[in-house]
């Protein structure tokens, strides 16, 4: 309370509506990137988390994020990366690769000291926006198929990381986007899961999962499924 009480002394006191990647991987930033909505760079828009790890991270004021202590390196698919094994539990309804452990997938804030200072402006900039009741704050969510998901579930644990927003009197929403794969192109379509008064969760049903590591290609593919969805946010 005392970092969050210093940052609003020094903002001015101007309202703004930002459009933010809140994970589960690099496809949310892309695709705000792509349709001009993109505020700024969070801890999420450029690795692998899921929302318990969020939710985690918010109630610790992202205080142990960076801390060297419990930062490791860890290979996946033969490429080095950072981990922190403190953010690491959570349900198991997510995609195997965003149950590891927070990822840095392009980042390492071990070694490299302007990545650690990226991370820490983009820390900031999430600190700071609990300081203007006059924000609006619309967090982007995707949530990867897998056997194992729960959009129930999902659905309440972004009520619960809202929570740390709306209790700073923030106008703060949550839309969450997943898949549905289906056969035939004339099942594809855009369905809303969740209309909740502030969290909302997209269905898209296509054709192909997106998987990968070409988020052009997925998102050209589905494009007019997902511009329908960024159609509603705005």
């Amino acid at each position: 309370m005392k970092i969050l009480s210093k940052i609003k002394q020094l903002l001015p006191n101007s309202p703004k509506t930002y459009y933010l990647s809140i994970g589960e991987n690099c496809l949310t930033d892309y695709i705000l990137i792509k349709h001009r909505l993109k505020s700024s760079s969070t801890p999420y828009s450029h690795g692998r988390s899921n929302l318990d790890y969020a939710i985690m991270l918010e109630e610790d004021n992202y205080e142990k994020l960076l801390s060297s202590d419990l930062l490791y390196y860890d290979t996946i698919n033969d490429t080095i990366v950072v981990r922190n094994r403190y953010y690491s539990k959570s349900d198991h309804i997510y995609n195997n690769l965003q149950e590891n452990g927070f990822e840095f997938t392009h980042h390492d804030v071990i070694n490299n000291n302007l990545h650690k200072n990226s991370y820490r402006r983009k820390i900031s900039r999430m600190l700071t926006l609990k300081t203007n009741p006059a924000n609006k704050v619309r967090f982007l969510y995707h949530h990867r198929i897998n056997e194992n998901s729960d959009l129930n579930k999902i659905v309440q644990k972004a009520n619960k990381f809202l929570s740390y927003y709306h209790k700073h009197q923030i106008d703060a929403k949550f839309f969450i986007f997943t898949q549905s794969i289906v056969e035939k192109q004339e099942e594809r379509a855009l369905l809303k899961f969740h209309n909740g008064e502030n969290v909302k969760c997209y269905v898209l049903k296509t054709m192909k999962a997106w998987e990968g590591d070409n988020y052009v290609a997925w998102v050209k593919k589905d494009n007019d499924l997902i511009k329908k969805m960024i159609n509603e946010i705005r």
